[in-house]
């Protein structure tokens, strides 16, 4: 259901759009001229002299102007001064350079939307990967653990085979746990730290 604020807004940028198709085509008249000032003045028949003198400027100075308005280099200021000076009022507007207003509003929030998704997609992509991070943590923990475990019986028993005289019979880990030669390694250096022996 549309709020009383957007449907305001909606209306708004119709009266907007219906304003603008004035300017358009006020524009693609004045391209054909060489400015409105220029325009406007033949158009009325008032002659470069009078306009000039209305103004309170010589008459090089109002075709400086028309050619400034022309190039699209003039102040607001002098610009009114010289419509009002043709009995004219300014008036300014913007215009979309493609399609309406109410078209630009559309993509605007079509895109603010899809940015929006987007973001919300990677927040779910990070927390995802957060879970999986702690996860793998998790379980590497337990292997250790286990591996860990593993490692102090095969110790104690193979100290109390040598103490008895006998040779020590090997062994594998447990099922499930991941034997390396890395994690091997990893395992006797902490069984040997708690003996209080460190290794490089």
């Amino acid at each position: 259901m549309e709020t009383k604020g957007r449907r305001e807004r909606v209306d708004r940028l119709r009266e907007l759009d219906e304003a603008a198709m004035a300017f358009k085509v006020a524009r693609r008249a004045a391209m054909k001229q060489q400015g409105w000032l220029r325009a406007v003045r033949r158009a009325v028949g008032v002659p470069a002299a009078e306009a000039a003198g209305r103004m309170g400027v010589v008459r090089s100075a109002l075709y400086r102007v028309e050619v400034a308005e022309g190039r699209g280099v003039i102040e607001l200021n002098t610009l009114r001064r010289a419509a009002e000076a043709l009995g004219c009022e300014l008036v300014y507007g913007l215009t979309p350079k493609e399609g309406t207003l109410e078209g630009m509003a559309a993509a605007i929030e079509a895109a603010r939307a899809q940015r929006w998704v987007e973001a919300r997609e990677r927040k779910l992509q990070r927390a995802k990967d957060r879970r999986l991070e702690a996860k793998k943590k998790r379980w590497e923990g337990q292997q250790r653990r286990r591996l860990g475990k593993w490692w102090r019986e095969y110790w104690l028993k193979r100290e109390s085979d040598l103490d008895a005289g006998r040779i020590p019979e090997g062994g594998m880990p447990p099922k499930g746990t991941t034997f390396t030669k890395t994690l091997m390694q990893k395992a006797v250096k902490a069984a040997l730290r708690k003996e209080g022996i460190r290794l490089r």
